[in-house]
């Protein structure tokens, strides 16, 4: 065979191989082999003396590419670009400021949650302009981190606190009180997603997928209503499926098939939100008990047999959120986020294995947003329906062991325009009745 005929031979199955994204739902992008540029802005809401005002923040940092299991994770010195409102500094009456920045980072893998170790930023002295925006710069220098199993390790920021002084500081020693600052609903707060895999080691799956057969009515079975935490009035948890197309290769393929002997359950958190005299709404929190896993098989190019095996690992919590009832209807309009990140493995071209590598993901989350598809008429978030929407696949990394396949995966594969269709079935948590969760109905 010749070059070009095998190079041929492997964009095709690239391809092939590239098309089982649609299975699936799902930064920062690699710098080199052996590190990826974190860039993450967040809005805030920040309860200045002087009142509540917006501040935006943009966060950066270089982390590794990868790192094997129960190795170290040490991220770069992190630089968090704030911009505040002039009035927002009303009451400090300076013409140049200081301060530092505390931010509650957190790290999660494989569904398990810890606090990560993180200074107080030191915010550089900056002029404060006669009006606008001012803008600040703060740095420090987090702890390394020690990684667990196989999966991904997420650095996740949530709240931070931040106290802003006359630079240089005053004689008699008095400094700004801490104004709290919170993210904005809804607001994705993961930095960076690091896989971790032993070198060599195809990346299978994180954990045994849990048995939910012939759970008894009324209860929940293995894994369920995992999300505990203060502020929520209901933890449960709830099956979803559906169908996704990858625009590019014209395929699609099932989402958490119905017919899996254990298919993966996500787990939710949700409060009933009043609003007279329209009705109620619904917030809703949820994360994927296990990454989700897909065996799928393709045509390509309507001949080349491709198999593989997909799976998608949640970044952070996902919200869902209905809006009132409207006077005299009973639909709901729902919104749903998400954050996921996809892995490609066990990949065969006609019936050959095609060595794809270890590491074969995207190169950054994928950002899902779906709403209630037209004609579902969703009643009640609660009880669930159908969800739709478009996504673009990011491009590729660390794909290919010998060679690299990254361009051939990003230009077959990667772009906008991907359709994706929900199904969610009732969520089981508030009432006996409603457990154990049932599959909802696959619908194309």
């Amino acid at each position: 065979m010749s070059v070009r005929a095998r190079r041929a031979g492997r964009l095709l199955a690239t391809a092939g191989a590239g098309a089982l994204l649609a299975a699936g739902l799902g930064g920062a992008g690699a710098a080199d082999t052996g590190t990826q540029n974190a860039d993450l802005t967040v809005a805030y809401q920040c309860a200045f003396p002087a009142g509540p005002q917006h501040v935006d923040v943009r966060y950066r940092a270089a982390f590794p590419a990868s790192a094997a299991p129960g190795g170290q994770v040490r991220p770069g010195k992190v630089t968090a670009t704030l911009t505040v409102p002039r009035a927002a500094l009303a009451d400090l009456d300076a013409a140049k400021v200081g301060g530092t920045v505390q931010v509650a980072a957190q790290t999660t893998q494989n569904g398990t949650v810890a606090k990560a170790a993180w200074p107080a930023f030191t915010v550089d002295p900056a002029d404060v302009p006669g009006d606008g925006d001012v803008t600040l710069t703060a740095s420090g220098q987090p702890e390394a981190v020690t990684a667990g199993r196989t999966g991904t390790l997420t650095f996740g920021l949530g709240g931070l606190d931040l106290g802003l002084a006359p630079a240089p500081a005053p004689a008699d020693g008095t400094t700004e009180s801490p104004v709290a600052c919170t993210p904005a609903q809804g607001q994705a707060g993961v930095l960076a997603a690091v896989p971790i895999a032993a070198d060599g080691a195809a990346p299978g799956p994180a954990q045994p997928p849990k048995s939910t057969a012939a759970v008894p009515p009324g209860q929940s079975p293995p894994g369920c209503q995992d999300l505990k935490e203060p502020g929520w009035l209901i933890s449960g948890c709830v099956y979803m499926n559906g169908f996704a197309n990858v625009r590019k290769l014209g395929g699609a393929t099932v989402l958490n098939d119905p017919a899996d002997p254990a298919p993966a359950l996500t787990n939710v958190e949700y409060n009933i939100v009043p609003n007279l005299p329209t009705g109620t709404g619904t917030d809703v929190r949820f994360r994927f008990h296990e990454p989700l896993r897909s065996k799928a098989s393709f045509l390509t190019f309507g001949f080349m047999p491709t198999t593989a095996t997909m799976e998608m690992e949640q970044v952070g919590l996902g919200t869902e959120n209905s809006a009132p009832y409207v006077k005299g209807q009973t639909r709901q309009h729902v919104q749903t986020r998400m954050r996921v990140t996809i892995r490609l493995y066990d990949v065969k071209v006609n019936g050959t294995p095609l060595d794809v590598g270890a590491r074969c993901r995207s190169s950054r989350p994928a950002d899902i947003e779906l709403g209630d598809a037209p004609g579902a008429d969703i009643t009640n978030i609660v009880k669930g329906g159908v969800l739709d929407g478009s996504f673009e696949i990011p491009p590729f990394r660390g794909c290919g062991s010998k060679e690299n396949l990254d361009p051939l995966f990003t230009g077959s594969v990667s772009g906008p325009g991907n359709y994706l269709k929900v199904s969610q079935g009732t969520i089981c948590g508030r009432a006996p009745a409603t457990c154990p969760p049932a599959m909802p109905e696959l619908k194309r």
